[in-house]
C-alpha cells in the first residue's frame, strides 16, 4: 500500500508539474505539432490587347491530391481514379502507395471531372483551388503570351518578362488540422493576405492579330515551309498591333501551329537584299552618291576568289541608284558599298541598330550576329552590304525601315501600352526615346526609290490598290551549321510600309524555306499586300493624296525594271580553272543637273 501510494504520489506530482508549472511550452509543442500554414494563391492579372479584349486571365479550378497515409486500398482506388481522370492506373497505384503524406494527383481539372472524383468518395482523396491561365482566343499570339507553370509563375514569353507584376503576392492562412489532416473549425488565422496581380495592356490588336496569324498560315501551307513570322506596327509610335510566329505542324488541322517563342526577337538568319536599304542609305546619308548617280552593272563580277552575281543573267547595264534598288542588284550594290567603305558600311549597319536588341528586350531576344571589322573578309564588301554573312531578327529589319517611315528618326518598337489601374482605366508606360539616325532627305529620297520597288522593281505583288507602298524583297540562303549553305533552303521576304506619303503601319513577313519557289518577291510580297491592306482598313486609315517623293530621283530605267526578275543568292565560288572576268570601271558619282 505504501509503494503503491508513492507511486501515486509521483504521478501527481508529475502531473502538476505538467499542467500546471510547466504547462505552456508542452501545449505549445502540442499546437506546433497540428498547425500548418497554408499558401493562398493570389489572383494572377489579365493580360489585355490594345481594345481592351481579354488576351489571358486566370480562372480558380480544383486540383486533386492524396494523402498515401489515408488511403487504405490503393490499387482499387487507382483503378477507379484512372477511369476518372483518364491516367494510367499503375502510375496512380504507386502515388497512392508512398510513404509521404502528400502527393498531387492532377492539377487544375475540368470541374465535370473533379465532380466525378468527388462523387467516388475515397479515403486520402483531398482537393485544393488553384488558379489556371486561360486564353478566350485559344492559342492566338501564344508565341507573344507566353505561358504560366503549375506554381503560378510565368515561364516564357510576356508572362515571364512581366512575372513579378502580373503574379501579385500570395497570402497566407494558419490553422489546426486533426488526425486525418481535415480542418480544425474555429481555429483558422490569416497572417498575410493575397495581393492580387496587376493586369497587362498590349498594343496587339486582336483583330489584325488573328488575321496576321490566318494569312501567314496559309502561306506557309501552300509554299511547303518551315515556318514563318509576320509583324506590323503603327509607324509614328512603334506600336506593334500583331506580331504572329508560326511553324508548320501536320499534326495540326490547319497545318501549322504557334512557335514555341516570339521568334521575331529570338530567332536570326541571313536577310538577303532587304540590307541593301541600310546600305544605299548609308551612301546617300554620306553623300558617296547621290540618286543619279550611275554605275556601269554587269551581270557577274569577281571579288576575292569568288564571284558577285545578279539573280537572273543580264547585259552589262548603266543603272543609277534607284535602278539598282528596283532591280535589287547584287553587282550595282558592291559598287556602291566599295565606293562607301567597309568602316562606313559597319557605322550604318551599327546606328541603325543591327547588332543590338530592341528597346522591348524580350527574354531570349537575341542581338544577332555583326561581325566587327577585324573579322570582315576579302569578300565581306561585298556580301555583308547585301544581307549575306550577318544575321538579324525580324523586329531589327522591322525596325530599320520603320526608321526610314518616320523621316530618318528610330521609333523604338513598343509591345506594352501600360498597366491597369484599379480605376480599370490603363495607365500608359512612357513610350522609349526615338533617335535620328539619317536625315529626312536620305529617308525621302529611300521612300521614293522603295516606292519605285513596288511599282516596277522585285516588290511589285506588294502594291495595294489606291495605296502607294514602300518596301523591299529579300531572298536569302539558309547557313549550314557545318558551314556553307543549306542546298535549296531560302529564306524570303518582305518589309515596307503604307501610305508611303504619310506611313502610318510598316509590317515585315518572313517565310522559313518555302519550297519550290522561293523568291521574297513571290512569297513574302502578296502577304505583306494583303496584312496592310486589312490593317488599314481596319484601322481606317484612308488614302492620303498623292505625293511626289521622288522629285530629285530620277526615274526607272525599262532595262531595271524587274518582269519577274526577283533576288537570290549573290556569291558563287570562281573556279581556278576559269579566267576572271574582266574588271568593268565604275563610274564616278554625278549629280543631276
Amino acid at each position: 500500500m505504501i509503494a503503491t501510494c508513492l507511486v501515486f504520489a509521483a504521478v501527481v506530482a508529475r502531473l502538476v508539474d505538467i499542467q500546471a508549472l510547466h504547462a505552456g511550452p508542452y501545449a505549445a509543442y502540442g499546437v506546433a505539432e497540428r498547425t500548418h500554414a497554408i499558401t493562398i494563391p493570389a489572383v494572377r492579372g489579365s493580360i489585355l490587347d490594345g481594345q481592351g479584349n481579354v488576351l489571358a486571365m486566370s480562372v480558380s479550378m480544383t486540383t486533386i491530391y492524396a494523402d498515401p497515409q489515408l488511403v487504405t486500398d490503393p490499387a482499387s482506388e487507382a483503378r477507379r481514379l484512372a477511369a476518372v481522370l483518364g491516367l494510367p492506373a499503375a502510375g496512380l497505384q504507386a502515388e497512392l502507395s508512398a510513404s509521404n503524406q502528400f502527393d498531387y494527383l492532377a492539377h487544375t481539372v475540368p470541374d465535370p471531372v473533379a465532380a466525378a472524383v468527388r462523387k467516388l468518395d475515397l479515403p486520402g482523396i483531398g482537393y485544393l483551388q488553384e488558379p489556371k491561365r486561360f486564353e478566350p482566343n485559344g492559342a492566338m499570339a501564344a508565341a507573344v503570351l507566353g505561358g504560366v507553370g503549375y506554381d503560378g509563375q510565368g515561364t516564357s514569353g510576356i508572362e515571364y518578362q512581366y512575372n513579378s507584376r502580373l503574379a501579385g503576392r500570395p497570402g497566407l492562412v494558419r490553422q489546426q488540422e486533426g488526425l486525418g489532416g481535415q480542418a480544425i473549425p474555429g481555429t483558422a488565422e490569416q497572417l498575410q493576405g493575397a495581393v492580387p496581380g496587376q493586369s497587362l495592356a498590349l498594343t496587339l490588336d486582336s483583330g489584325i492579330q488573328y488575321e496576321t496569324e490566318q494569312v501567314l498560315g496559309r502561306e506557309i501551307v501552300a509554299s511547303h515551309a518551315v515556318g514563318g513570322t509576320a509583324v506590323i506596327m503603327q509607324s509614328h509610335t512603334g506600336k506593334i498591333v500583331a506580331d504572329a510566329n508560326l511553324v508548320a505542324d501536320p499534326q495540326s488541322p490547319t497545318g501549322v501551329g504557334q512557335a514555341p517563342s516570339d521568334t521575331a526577337l529570338t530567332a536570326v538568319y541571313e536577310p538577303g537584299s532587304v540590307m541593301k536599304g541600310v546600305t544605299i542609305s548609308a551612301a546617300l546619308e554620306t553623300g558617296t552618291v547621290v540618286p543619279s548617280s550611275r554605275f556601269v552593272v554587269p551581270y557577274s563580277v569577281p571579288l576575292d576568289g569568288s564571284i558577285i552575281h545578279d539573280a537572273d543573267a543580264h547585259p552589262t547595264e548603266y543603272w543609277s541608284v534607284p535602278d539598282i534598288l528596283a532591280y535589287s542588284s547584287n553587282v550595282g550594290t558592291l559598287h556602291i558599298s566599295q565606293e562607301l567603305g567597309a568602316a562606313r558600311v559597319y557605322q550604318y549597319m551599327k546606328a541603325f541598330g543591327l547588332g543590338s536588341r530592341t528597346a522591348l528586350n524580350a527574354p531570349g531576344e537575341s542581338a544577332g550576329i555583326v561581325p566587327p571589322l577585324d573579322q570582315w573578309s576579302g569578300t565581306s564588301i561585298g556580301t555583308i552590304p547585301i544581307g549575306q554573312g550577318v544575321a538579324v531578327t525580324a523586329m531589327q529589319m522591322l525596325d530599320i525601315y520603320n526608321t526610314l517611315a518616320n523621316g530618318g528618326v528610330s521609333v523604338p518598337p513598343r509591345l506594352v501600352q501600360g498597366w491597369v489601374g484599379a480605376d480599370g482605366q490603363v495607365q500608359s508606360t512612357a513610350a522609349p526615346a526615338g533617335h535620328r539616325v539619317v536625315s529626312a532627305r536620305t529617308a525621302r529620297q529611300m521612300t521614293a526609290m522603295l516606292e519605285d520597288v513596288v511599282k516596277s522593281g522585285t516588290g511589285t505583288a506588294a502594291a495595294i490598290r489606291g495605296y502607294d507602298v514602300a518596301g523591299k524583297t529579300g531572298t536569302a540562303q539558309v547557313p549550314s551549321p557545318h558551314g556553307g549553305y543549306e542546298p535549296g533552303a531560302y529564306m524570303a521576304s518582305f518589309v515596307g510600309f503604307a501610305p508611303a506619303e504619310d506611313p502610318q503601319l510598316t509590317a515585315i513577313v518572313v517565310v522559313d524555306q518555302p519550297r519550290p519557289v522561293f523568291y521574297g518577291g513571290s512569297i513574302a510580297a502578296p502577304v505583306f499586300s494583303q496584312l496592310m491592306a486589312y490593317s488599314l482598313r481596319a484601322l481606317q486609315v484612308p488614302p492620303p493624296p498623292h505625293e511626289n517623293l521622288g522629285w530629285d530621283v530620277p526615274a526607272i530605267d525599262a532595262s531595271a525594271a524587274a518582269a519577274g526578275s526577283d533576288d537570290g543568292p549573290a556569291t558563287a565560288v570562281l573556279p581556278v580553272s576559269a579566267p576572271p572576268p574582266a574588271t568593268l570601271r565604275r563610274s564616278t558619282p554625278t549629280t543631276k543637273p
